[in-house]
């Protein structure tokens, strides 16, 4: 990916080549997976209009018969709604930072600006935990004696019982851990920071890491161990989110699960014990109430 803060310069005279509306908008994005996502997007949409790459495409010649062209061949791709409305987003965000740096005229960016989202759903992709996985993911995660037992536990744990996602998990550090509150200074999208209260099981699995594993050491709060049991100060990485979990679900054999799935039991957990959307919408960080209830998996059966 390009590096937006080297490439998007100020358009001085004789520098006119450097208005790029897709940096722009990728530069408005405040979460770096956003912009990472976003730009991907751009470029297979400018492989669809016959440019070599985002960068090289003409964003300023694009007009309403393009988008919603670019709608259609997407749709007969197969590709999901929601992920059509993602590519639409982008290029409405495109369309705005042409018009503000006058390669696209006002008429053209309303006309790209109205196209509607498209509608419909798929069936709910993902799963809730049962209770009995989770008590078998913990099992082993307590079986292992080495350092990696209690701080996979440990993590694991702030994953189901505080509903954070993995970038969240693995951007906390030991100075957002609380005690007083019982609970965790969490940076979420947009730079927003929220407390997420740690249910009493889930603070003693992570008391359990620190003080007896980790230490009070100053840094990030799950790190990187090395072969033979060497903890390192390094921050753990999102992959290796997914990569820890893989090898305990196969431990613990469960079903295939994701990261994102512990996010999903927890809310559904929350909500089979009654609680209400708008309570667990800010406990997940969530600006919109349709984004938390796409978590929900209670079944048919509710």
């Amino acid at each position: 990916m390009v590096s937006l803060k080297q490439d998007f310069l100020p358009a001085f005279p004789g520098n006119e080549a450097l208005l790029d509306p897709a940096k722009a908008y990728l530069l408005s994005l405040n979460s770096p997976r956003s912009r990472q996502a976003m730009a991907s997007l751009l470029g297979i949409v400018a492989g669809i209009l016959g440019a070599a790459s985002a960068e090289a495409c003409n964003w300023g010649s694009l007009r309403r018969h393009h988008v919603m062209l670019i709608c259609e061949l997407l749709q007969d791709a197969g590709r999901a709604t929601a992920t059509i409305n993602n590519y639409l987003s982008a290029l409405k965000g495109v369309a705005k930072e042409a018009w503000m740096l006058k390669l696209m005229d006002v008429e053209s960016f309303q006309n790209i600006r109205a196209v509607r989202n498209l509608r419909g759903r798929r069936l709910q992709r993902g799963r809730a935990l049962h209770p009995a996985e989770v008590r078998q993911l913990f099992a082993v995660c307590d079986a292992d004696r080495s350092r990696m037992g209690p701080r996979d536990s440990a993590m694991l744990a702030v994953l189901l019982g505080c509903g954070l996602s993995r970038s969240e998990a693995v951007n906390l550090s030991l100075s957002d851990v609380l005690s007083r509150e019982q609970a965790l200074s969490v940076q979420g999208k947009g730079n927003k920071r929220r407390l997420a209260y740690v249910p009493d099981g889930t603070w003693q699995r992570l008391r359990t890491w620190i003080d007896q594993v980790r230490g009070e050491v100053p840094g990030p709060l799950f790190i990187r161990i090395r072969r033979f049991d060497s903890p390192t100060q390094e921050r753990l990485t999102e992959q290796a989110v997914y990569h820890v979990l893989q090898i305990r679900q196969r431990q613990a054999r469960i079903d295939k699960c994701a990261p994102l799935d512990l996010r999903r039991t927890f809310a559904t957990v929350m909500l089979e014990n009654g609680e209400d959307l708008i309570t667990i919408k800010d406990a997940m960080g969530h600006a919109s109430i349709k984004t938390t209830q796409q978590y929900d998996r209670r079944g048919e059966a509710r």
